[in-house]
């Protein structure tokens, strides 16, 4: 692929991308916070609530355009770049596991000034999330689970496709071939990407394969979140893709089981990444369990 074509692939995926943050009405912004800045997408002004949308490892805030621009929630929409992802720094002397994560998101809120935040995470954001959760529950009004790392109950496809070959197929992508079958791993139904966007996508996602490499390896040395459930009690919705390859689908009865306020949802035919490839569902899901935690907070009728 010539230079040129490779530079118009990669100028249209941004356009590609801006254009989805315009019609979610969503604004870029930044914030510091200790240990650099983070870069995010924030919807509407309000400070008393808001809710936090936590992307997994090697992903970014994209991966929430689709559930951003079809929910119905009135309240604020922020949607971070975890640390070393996305446009938010990679720290040479920075550690990226889970409790370290979790302490810049609730340094994130504080900076924001944002009092009770409602958590949407997917695989490793949905541990982080948990994390929060234990570690601040004043901070943290309710959780939204999806496919969610940190419960391993039984080993998934990949986990054993990882052990069987000594090799990530998540994180090991050298050409624009191996990034379309992440692609099929990750999801059941990928949606439709032009193949000079997909290429673009490959070319930005092998740029990051070091530091891809090194979350992941952090990760692993606290991804097991089973230990603090049982100290969490923030209302939470599990929501899983029966067909997920990253993360099994029992682990979702075990988050359903440890978590004393919770409600389970299994999507058939959906996979590691329902917000992508279910977002109007997953919209439904996440509206409906908003409406009934402002429900629930009405004072009774005499």
């Amino acid at each position: 692929m010539s230079s040129w074509t490779t530079r118009l692939g990669d100028r249209l995926l941004g356009m590609a991308i801006a254009a989805e943050c315009k019609s979610a009405r969503l604004d870029a912004a930044s914030v510091a916070v200790d240990g650099g800045r983070i870069a995010y997408l924030r919807r509407g002004t309000g400070l008393s609530e808001a809710i936090v949308m936590l992307h997994g490892a090697a992903s970014d805030k994209s991966a929430w355009l689709r559930l951003a621009k079809t929910m119905r929630t009135g309240m604020t929409i922020l949607i971070p770049d975890l640390p070393g992802h996305g446009e938010s720094p990679a720290q040479a002397a920075s550690c990226y596991d889970i409790a370290s994560q979790a302490g810049r998101m609730l340094g994130f809120l504080a900076a924001l000034g944002i009092g009770r935040a409602h958590l949407i995470g997917n695989s490793m954001g949905g541990a982080i999330a948990l994390r929060m959760a234990a570690d601040s529950p004043a901070s943290i009004a309710s959780l939204v689970l999806i496919d969610a790392a940190g419960a391993e109950t039984s080993p998934s496809w990949l986990r054993r496709q990882c052990s069987d070959s000594g090799s990530n197929p998540m994180v090991a992508i050298r050409n624009t071939a191996d990034y379309k079958k992440m692609i099929g791993i990750g999801m059941e139904k990928p949606p439709y990407i032009p193949g000079f966007l997909l290429a673009a996508l490959a070319r930005s996602y092998m740029a990051r394969e070091e530091i891809n490499l090194r979350i992941a390896r952090d990760i692993e040395t606290d991804l097991d979140q089973r230990p603090i459930l049982g100290a969490i009690g923030a209302p939470s919705l599990i929501i899983w893709g029966a067909q997920d390859k990253v993360v099994h689908v029992d682990d979702a009865q075990t988050l359903h089981a440890g978590l004393r306020n919770s409600e389970k949802v299994v999507l058939e035919g959906i996979g590691h990444v329902p917000m992508v490839e279910a977002p109007k569902q997953v919209a439904a899901l996440c509206d409906s369990f908003y409406a009934g935690r402002a429900a629930a907070r009405l004072p009774k009728a005499a």
